[in-house]
């Protein structure tokens, strides 16, 4: 039995799929270790704001590591990207909605929400360019392996 490489269609469907299995799971794993945090966000002092912005800072360092990593390979779907950060965030956004009583008021959730995905945002954007630049790196080197790349 003769071993074929898959066309490049295919593979690029099996990435986009691992991609948003590991997305997903990354999100719920987050929720589940920091889920006693959220409600720390709604306090009205600076602690209450460091947290609301670390959450935003680590949403947006793994969408932007998720992204990086999807970009720099060819064959990509282009539009992916742009949802890896939301498929990352979804496990928190449904959770907290499903818990029902971690925000007293709604306008205590909106910002929450807002504020990360504000970071995933940066993340997702910062990632595709960082992941454009690391392809286009991979693919001069390719065309000239003899040339150093500084």
């Amino acid at each position: 039995m003769k071993f074929e490489q898959p066309d490049p269609f295919k593979q690029t469907i099996a990435r986009t799929f691992t991609y948003t299995s590991s997305a997903f799971l990354i999100g719920a794993m987050f929720y589940l270790f920091t889920n006693n945090l959220i409600a720390i966000t709604i306090r009205p002092d600076w602690i209450g704001t460091a947290v609301l912005i670390g959450y935003a800072v680590v949403f947006g360092n793994l969408t932007y590591l998720l992204t990086r990593r999807y970009m720099r390979k060819p064959y990509t779907f282009e539009v992916f990207s742009y949802f890896i950060g939301l498929i990352v965030a979804f496990p928190t956004f449904f959770l907290i909605r499903l818990k029902g009583d971690l925000f007293p008021a709604m306008q205590d959730e909106i910002i929450f929400v807002v504020v990360v995905l504000a970071g995933v945002a940066l993340g997702c954007w910062k990632g595709r360019q960082k992941g454009q630049e690391l392809f286009l790196a991979l693919q001069q080197k390719k065309e000239h392996p003899d040339q150093q790349l500084s």
